[in-house]
């Protein structure tokens, strides 16, 4: 990360905000890449090029920095990309697809979301420190429930169109979520390279779609 040039004495209004964005910004940068244990105050204020006062004026210790940039940055950077992926998921199916196809669509844009490299990092941040920090599963159980929610309506909408086996339970939403998603993301945690290439993505969510369509019983 380039050293910035910061100003000179106590900052305006103006400059305070693009400051507090900076500091969060580099210690966020730091703490995916070292972990919480490898990281001083003293170096996210270096790295920003600040004073470490105007570091801990605004945040009492490392924990509530910590805090601050996995609630407040990390995660509203990739819920506001989940949001706007839900509101694509929201979409009714159009003409020229059915609902099965439209389960397809949300899938493969699920995928992608969940293997994007932002969203690895926040999830491998997530289990270095969630033991010292229990309450970020809550951050984390949000960002994923909404996508269960959808997946299980367009699960309904199927089996309403005759296109999923009646006793297909809801439970399914949550299964179908697993074996799309938490797989290939265990495996990018790990550095596996079984979803290094869009190809290797592409063979994996397609095997994974096929083999949810063969369980659910879809009729051809």
């Amino acid at each position: 990360m380039a050293r910035r040039e910061l100003k000179k004495g106590r900052p305006d209004l103006q400059g305070s905000i693009e400051l507090d964005a900076h500091l969060i910004a580099t210690a966020a940068k730091l703490f995916v890449d070292q972990g919480y244990e490898g990281v001083s105050m003293g170096q996210i204020a270096a790295a920003a090029g600040a004073g470490k006062q105007s570091l801990y004026r605004r945040y009492a210790n490392k924990e509530a920095l910590f805090k601050a940039v996995f609630t407040n940055f990390l995660m509203k950077h990739v819920m506001t990309r989940a949001e706007h992926n839900l509101a694509m998921l929201a979409q009714d199916p159009t003409e020229a697809e059915n609902d099965l196809e439209a389960l397809h669509r949300m899938a493969r844009l699920t995928f992608d979301f969940m293997t994007d490299r932002e969203t690895v990092e926040v999830f491998r941040l997530y289990v270095g420190e969630r033991c010292r920090f229990p309450g970020l599963k809550l951050d984390i159980r949000r960002m994923t429930q909404d996508v269960e929610d959808q997946i299980a309506r367009r699960i309904r909408s199927a089996q309403d169109a005759g296109l999923i086996r009646e006793d297909i339970d809801q439970h399914a939403a949550r299964s179908f979520m697993a074996l799309l998603n938490e797989g290939p993301l265990v495996h990018a945690l790990m550095e596996l390279p079984s979803v290094e290439t869009e190809a290797d993505r592409e063979r994996y969510f397609e095997g994974a779609w096929k083999a949810f369509v063969d369980s659910v019983g879809v009729r051809p």
